[in-house]
Order: structure tokens, then sequence, then C-alpha cells
């Protein structure tokens, strides 16, 4: 079978692309050939297909002069490229795969792929990483407010420019609401994607609740390279965070449940917007039960979290289906996470983590505190997730139900 991978980035951006990759092995593993679309950039890795590629788009700059005249370039690009368009119609011609696949599209690529790729007659399946379907800034949070926010469910999109919820700029946040009305107009997602894969049941439900046909929407948790993640099932006097330090992801919150633990230590793995705050925060208020490792990749990641006593993700938005829940239970350390998006579908309370209501400090310094006094449970847990991951989250299990998403597509068209 021949399955056309569409992501804007061909390089590991963040947990979209590292699944669209973990999925490109899988299927390559299987016998499939896998051909990729997506948008050129100095990070990306080695492709035969980046001849077809669309040129780099970015609204990333710092100058406000570099920002205004990449927006008025690239604007109507994520309104409808026209260049993606034409540069997919000619892969597609060339390589006629069976099936498209698509991960993140928004912005640099656009919907306007799927015109081509319907020209074609070819099925669609999209797995829904983001909330872009449902909601501007795609994360159902409005950072600038620091608070979950679900006004557009009822498309009435231009909420987002009224509280400037995308990148905290009326501007940019009138853009997104634009583009949402335009894309909702033509029904270009809607009419043209046949599967929506959800790796949350509740990431599905806000697709629903935002007018998604709910026979198109199918739910499977991501896959990762469970044995690349060894079992593990000692640890060491630390517990960790790892992943962004931004807002939404509730640090503070972990941060200040932890100011009475002073005998175990706080690691916290990685980098953002929030990482000179934080650190600020815990020299003021001298706290040497915390640390802060920066970014550490490959095996120091693995290593590092392999040996601590279990993970926390205090996420105060809807997080969708973190991967760092998924890396932690391969190696048989148990999650503390919020009750939030798709997190308690992946923590079973009291089985192989603990549950706490979000931005609650007293509860989550209760949790760590009874994982910590009871170290037999947290082997206990960590083994009960182990089994987790192996049961749901390894390659060959991911790859038959996938494989029936696919079959169905194609018996369907």
């Amino acid at each position: 079978m021949k399955i056309l991978m569409v992501d804007k980035y061909h390089f590991i951006k963040g947990g979209a692309e590292r699944y669209l990759f973990e999925l490109s092995k899988v299927l390559e593993d299987n016998n499939n050939e896998v051909i990729h679309f997506s948008m050129k950039n100095e990070n990306n890795f080695p492709s035969k297909y980046e001849p077809y590629f669309v040129e780099n788009i970015n609204y990333d700059f710092k100058s406000k002069t570099q920002k205004i005249i990449s927006g008025m370039k690239n604007t109507p690009k994520m309104f409808y490229s026209f260049e993606a368009k034409k540069k997919i119609s000619k892969l597609i011609e060339d390589y006629q795969p069976d099936i498209a696949h698509l991960h993140m599209i928004d912005h640099q690529l656009s919907p306007s792929i799927l015109d081509a790729i319907k020209k074609y007659k070819i099925p669609v399946i999209q797995t829904v990483h983001q909330y872009k379907l449902a909601c501007p800034n795609y994360r159902f949070y409005n950072s600038r407010l620091e608070t979950v926010c679900e006004k557009c469910l009822d498309k009435k999109y231009i909420h987002a420019a009224i509280d400037r919820c995308h990148k905290g700029s009326f501007m940019a946040s009138l853009i997104v609401s634009l583009e949402m009305y335009f894309h909702k107009f033509l029904g270009i997602y809607e009419k043209n994607i046949d599967i929506f894969h959800v790796p949350s049941t509740f990431m599905g439900e806000k697709l629903i609740q935002a007018g998604i046909d709910p026979q198109k929407v199918k739910h499977l948790f991501y896959t990762i390279k469970i044995d690349d993640y060894k079992f593990n099932p000692n640890f060491e006097d630390y517990f960790i965070y790892f992943g962004r330090l931004s807002e939404e992801k509730g640090i503070l919150t972990l941060i200040k449940a932890v100011k009475n633990i002073k005998k175990i230590k706080l690691k916290i793995v990685g980098d953002g917007p929030e990482a000179s705050y934080l650190n600020e925060y815990v020299d003021n208020n001298n706290m040497g039960n915390v640390e802060f490792c920066g970014n550490l990749n490959g095996d120091e990641l693995k290593n590092v979290v392999s040996n601590a006593m279990f993970t926390v993700v205090p996420s105060e938005w809807y997080d969708n289906s973190p991967l760092v829940i998924y890396e932690s239970f391969s190696m048989g350390k148990p999650v503390i996470a919020s009750r939030m998006g798709g997190m308690p579908e992946l923590v079973d309370d009291g089985e192989n983590g603990l549950l706490f209501n979000v931005g609650d400090i007293a509860e989550l310094e209760e949790r760590i505190t009874y994982l910590i006094q009871n170290p037999n449970i947290i082997k206990k847990f960590g083994e009960s997730a182990r089994k987790k991951a192996e049961q749901f989250f390894a390659p060959g299990e991911h790859y038959v139900n996938m494989l029936n998403f696919y079959e169905e597509l194609l018996s369907k068209n």
C-alpha cells in the first residue's frame, strides 16, 4: 500500500511529528511505501520527496517589521495555498498513493491540499493532534488570561479576536478567526476528510460538539517504540516533570505543591517562555529541592526519566494525549496527572498513577507525598504502567488498528 503522509514539518518539531515518524517506520516495516509531503526547512530530515515540498513559511519573527512583511506575504496562504495545491498534485501524479494520511497542515500548507487530493479520488484520514477544527488558536486556552476557553465551540469565532487569544495580539487573533470562518464556509475539512483519528476520546467529543460528523471520528491511542524505553522498576530519590515550560503546563502549581516536600527532589527538564520566571520563583523561595535540568534529549533524557520515582504532568489546558505519559509508562514510571483533556484516559487512578483536580496545589502535594511515602506502591503502579504500554501503545497493535482504518477507507472508495 502507498500512503501519502502529510505534515508541515519534516523534522521533530513536537509530539505530532514524533508520532508521524513513528507511524511511518511502522508502516514501512510492514512493507508499505510512505510518501512524504511537507514544507522546506533547514532542520528537515533528508527526503527524496523534498523537491515537491512547499517553500518555507515562518510566522515567528521577533521584529515588528519582519512580522508585518511576513504577514502580508504569507497570510493569504493560511486561507488557501495554491502553491501547496499545485505541488501535492504533482507528487500524487508521480507516485499515485492509495491513502492520504494528514497530520498538521494548518497555516503553512492549508486545507487547499484537500481539494487536490480529492480530485484524484484518494481517501483521507487525519490524525487530529490539536483543536484547530474547533478553536481558532487550536488550544481552547487563552494564554493572555491564563484560562481554558470554549467560547468558539458555538462557531462564533470572533470571540478569538475580541479576547486576543492568539499570541495576545488582536490582529493575529482576527486573522485566525477569519481563517476559521472561511474554511467553515467552504466546509473543506468536513467534506474532504473521511476519518478523523483522535488519540483521546476527549478530543473526539470536542470535534463532535464543533459539528464534525460522529461517524467519521475514530479513537486510537498514539504509538511509540516501547522497546526503546526499557522498563526499570528501580528509582532514585527524585521525581520529574519533562516537557515545555509554558503557562498552560501548570508547572508553577507543581512547584508550589513541593514547597513543603524537602527531602525528595523535583527535577524539571525542558525549556520555554516561562523558564526565567520559574527559576526566579524557585530562587526567591529558597527551594533547594527543585532542580532545573534544561533541555535533555535522547539517551540522556531517557536515563533521567528511567531513574525517577514517578512523573508529574500538571497541565492546566486540555492536553490531548501527551507522549510524556506514553514514555513514562513504557519505562515503568507511574504518572500523577491533572484531570484535564485526554489524560484521565491514559492514567488509571489508583492503578498506574494518580489524578488530581486541575490547579489544586494541596491535592497535588498530597498525591506526591503519598507516593514518596509508599515505594511499594510506586513499584506496583510502575508494573501496571508498563503493562498498559505493552497492551495499547506497542507498534504491532497500533499497526493492526491503523490498517483497519485504511482498509475501511479503501473499501468505501
